[in-house]
């Protein structure tokens, strides 16, 4: 944590606490007299199952770990049945239906601030792939222009539009009155396109990548999400219930450790990726793929002091939007959002905070 001075690494006893392997301790001391020695978290070798509820517009990295890395971890994870967005997966785990949900941050940012819920951010998944297209013919060649534009998502909250609505604001542009926003579904944007019923659509991959490269091209990018500081910044995130956090912090390590392990290989061989879930990727071929995951930053995955800065970030967009009281402490508030899973105290426990904003 940065307001921790880690002060130095010793190697481990050896023996389990709290049912956590421990290899290593990591001493670190914050504002009170006593040192806080926090353990490095390993596998135990027990098996386990779990229950994750995941976007259905990307399951790529899903689809990755669990072919590659869950069975490395023991660890038998299965998704909530049925089409989800951030939104519903987020609700899956704080009705109890799963024990975690991949999201984006702005999404659970979206949602933490209608009151706190029974969960924490684990981790950063991969990046952002949103893309603002503009249908071809369109006046207007920089985010400058879109004022007055007729902007197609295919679900009003979805993070395409708070994120495109972030950069609008940082160039002086109101979001809600500059722009009109459609909510179509998917099967017919590129009908709407191509009749002149819209101007543009806000999307993320894989569905923006298909729409770019449609074999009779209607759309242009505009402005994305995969170039710039942005390429660097973890979007969609893990969280896991405080429930698991509390009961089995091994588990919760164990699927942080897959996940990252999964967004590494991805990242060191996009093509054995793409080949591995061509199959279940709607539309598009290990092909098209790969051209897709060159165009994408891969391997970005933050856990600990590094997503929290992310999400500091995050928090500050919200700000923007006013969807986050400016009187709130961006970099507090990130801290009471995330939970570092890979490390543990002396009886193996995670330090789990409230994660209210205030």
């Amino acid at each position: 944590m940065r307001d921790l001075t880690r002060r130095r690494l010793l190697l481990a006893a050896g023996g389990v606490a709290g049912g956590a392997a421990v290899v290593g301790a990591v001493v670190t001391r914050n504002r009170g007299p006593h040192p806080v020695v926090r353990h490095k978290i390993v596998p135990d070798g027990r098996a386990r199952r779990l229950v994750l509820s995941w976007p259905s517009s990307n399951r790529l990295l899903f689809g990755v770990a669990r072919a590659r890395f869950f069975g490395t971890y023991n660890l038998d994870v299965t998704l909530v049945d049925g089409p989800r967005t951030g939104r519903t997966t987020i609700a899956d785990v704080v009705e109890g239906r799963a024990a975690g949900a991949a999201a984006p941050i702005l999404t659970w940012l979206d949602r933490f601030r209608l009151g706190p819920i029974p969960a924490h951010l684990v981790s950063g998944l991969q990046s952002g792939s949103f893309r603002l297209l503009v249908r071809r013919g369109v006046k207007g060649s920089r985010l400058d222009n879109v004022a007055g534009m007729r902007i197609a998502v295919t679900d009003q909250d979805m993070a395409d539009r708070l994120f495109f609505s972030v950069m609008m604001r940082r160039k002086g542009i109101d979001p809600e009155s500059a722009v009109h926003w459609v909510t179509l579904a998917p099967t017919q944007v590129e009908q709407a396109a191509r009749a002149g019923e819209i101007d543009a659509v806000a999307a993320h991959d894989p569905q923006a990548w298909q729409w770019l490269h449609l074999p009779d091209p209607i759309f242009f990018e505009l402005e994305n999400s995969t170039t710039g500081h942005y390429r660097e910044r973890t979007n969609l995130a893990l969280g896991l219930s405080d429930a698991l956090l509390r009961s089995d912090p091994v588990a919760a390590a164990s699927l942080v450790m897959a996940l990252r392990a999964a967004s590494d290989w991805i990242r060191a061989h996009p093509d054995q990726a793409a080949e591995l879930v061509a199959e279940a990727m709607e539309g598009m071929d290990a092909g098209q793929i790969l051209a897709m995951l060159r165009h994408e930053s891969l391997g970005i995955s933050p856990v600990g002091a590094d997503l929290r800065v992310q999400v500091s970030q995050y928090v500050d967009e919200m700000k923007l939007l006013g969807r986050v009281s400016d009187t709130v402490g961006s970099a507090a508030y990130a801290r009471r959002l995330c939970v570092s899973v890979l490390e543990a105290d002396e009886s193996g426990a995670l330090s789990i905070p409230g994660n209210g904003p205030a």
